[in-house]
């Protein structure tokens, strides 16, 4: 049987040729614990957002991304001679910042935040600049016209637009104690943009065909989907996507979930699963895929049609029960206090709009009445898709559930009387003899057909309790930085 586009996507992130052929169901999340783990490792690098830093580079790699973002880039134009038609010696640089079309909210000269509007920029009205500053701002339109600062020079022509691209140019004359006001040298300036805007199923006034009607969104659901369809991403056509599996996860990423103290902004409500950031050509694109999963407690999975699908974020009652007469054996079988990889404390890390952007630690989450046992052992995960310390310390509760679970088994051998729970994502599970009854979340299904037929899963327990939220456990946030504006 040929393989489908899913089946190639499952394959290419983790799972290994045989389990992604399967017909009906194949499976990868960033829930399960082995996906986890080995997304974890990829995520050990220094905490920090290397997409704000402004670098001299031939040809960089092009970067895009969905939500919010501060963005610096690479110098594509430095000049300090004379302009054509004046006798002042200006200085005039220009920086690529990502693949648009883009909305510039936002211009800030170094880290410092600009009274400059957004959009095409002008003037920076600020007085520390003395009126000898201008930036033009450039939204990465197919149609946006050739730089008029750029031009001013002999060697830029009017076809130099830089097509699809957004980007910026700054034009400064010297400025009294310019060194205090540029200590780097020259003007650094950084954006903070809406990114690229996405096709809405849910929408009836979008056309997947025209991306005109397409919108911003931070939906974590409807920015995956983004990813998995662009070019620069799986590139997936839209008839291989399950689109109700897509509307489904997007509603749940659009519930609001209230905050115990308003945000710096006043926002007393927040969507439950929001997706912020930006990714480069050249990453990885299973890396990037599982930052988006992260951001909502995801797992792309196959239908039984052969179909990318999505699901996850939220509880999901199960409606199949394995009981003992299914049951041939197991490989083994692991009790909370005696489990491996066993952690109980989670560091988060999410990108805090209200920190620069920057990558900034959560409260802990901490398991209590498992610290008793066996004291404080913690781990680190890296939601950077998550703008927010509420959403943050929602999937770290989900993480630590899944990750320290009450009963663990791996390779549960059942007869065909089980195949119902093939393709599920939770099970009931009730087994007296081990004093076993609840639900379980299924990590992994293979089934094994020949002389006789068998299912075997990976099963971790998993309860409600996990996706239950009580806005007191939002916990402590981080003070806000002194210079915050």
């Amino acid at each position: 049987m040929p393989e489908t586009v899913a089946a190639l996507l499952v394959a290419e992130i983790g799972l290994t040729t045989a389990q992604a052929s399967i017909a009906g169901y194949a499976i990868v999340t960033t829930g399960t614990l082995a996906l986890s783990y080995g997304a974890q490792a990829l995520f050990a690098e220094e905490k920090r957002n290397d997409q704000q830093i402004t670098v001299r580079q031939a040809v960089g790699p092009r970067r895009r991304g969905h939500g919010r973002d501060k963005l610096g880039g690479t110098i594509f134009f430095f000049d300090t001679a004379k302009y054509q038609d004046t006798n002042n010696k200006v200085l005039t640089r220009g920086v690529i910042y990502c693949v648009g079309p883009i909305t510039i909210l936002e211009f800030w000269l170094g880290d410092v935040k600009t009274s400059l509007a957004g959009g095409s920029g002008g003037v920076v009205p600020d007085s520390v600049y003395q009126g000898k500053v201008a930036i033009e701002g450039y939204n990465g339109l197919e149609d946006q016209p050739a730089s008029p600062a750029c031009l001013k020079f002999p060697y830029w022509g009017a076809d130099c637009q830089l097509k699809g691209l957004a980007y910026s140019v700054v034009v400064a004359t010297p400025l009294k104690k310019g060194s205090e006001i540029f200590p780097e040298g020259a003007p650094d300036v950084r954006i903070v943009a809406d990114l690229a805007a996405c096709y809405d199923p849910r929408d009836p006034s979008q056309n997947p065909a025209d991306d005109a009607t397409w919108q911003w969104s931070e939906n974590a659901a409807i920015v995956l989907l983004d990813y998995l369809t662009h070019e620069s991403g799986y590139g997936i056509t839209l008839d291989d996507i399950d689109l109700p599996s897509f509307i489904a996860m997007a509603n749940v990423c659009d519930e609001l979930i209230p905050l115990v103290i308003p945000d710096p902004n006043g926002e007393t409500m927040e969507p439950r699963y929001r997706s912020w950031g930006s990714y480069t050509y050249d990453e990885e694109r299973a890396t990037v895929l599982a930052r988006y999963l992260d951001a909502m407690d995801g797992e792309i999975y196959q239908t039984g049609e052969g179909k990318v699908a999505v699901r996850g974020g939220r509880w999901q009652p199960p409606t199949v029960t394995i009981d003992e007469s299914m049951i041939i054996g197991w490989a083994s079988l692991e009790r909370k206090s005696r489990a491996f990889d066993t952690f109980t404390r989670i560091k988060g890390t999410y990108t805090s709009p209200f920190h620069d952007f920057q990558p900034t630690e959560a409260d802990p989450w901490d398991d209590l009445s498992a610290q008793q046992l066996l004291g404080v052992i913690g781990t680190e995960r890296d939601f950077r898709r998550a703008p927010s310390h509420s959403q943050c310390r929602r999937l770290m509760k989900i993480a630590m559930a899944k990750g320290n679970p009450a009963f663990r088994f791996s390779g549960l051998k059942c007869s065909p009387a089980a195949l119902a729970a093939y393709g599920e994502t939770m099970v009931n599970l009730s087994i007296p003899s081990l004093g076993i009854a609840g639900t379980f979340l299924i990590t992994r299904s293979v089934l094994s057909v020949g002389d006789f037929a068998q299912v075997t899963f990976d099963l971790i327990s998993l309860d409600a309790a996990a996706y239950a939220w009580d806005p007191a456990e939002e916990g402590q946030r981080p003070p806000l930085p002194d210079t915050y504006n």
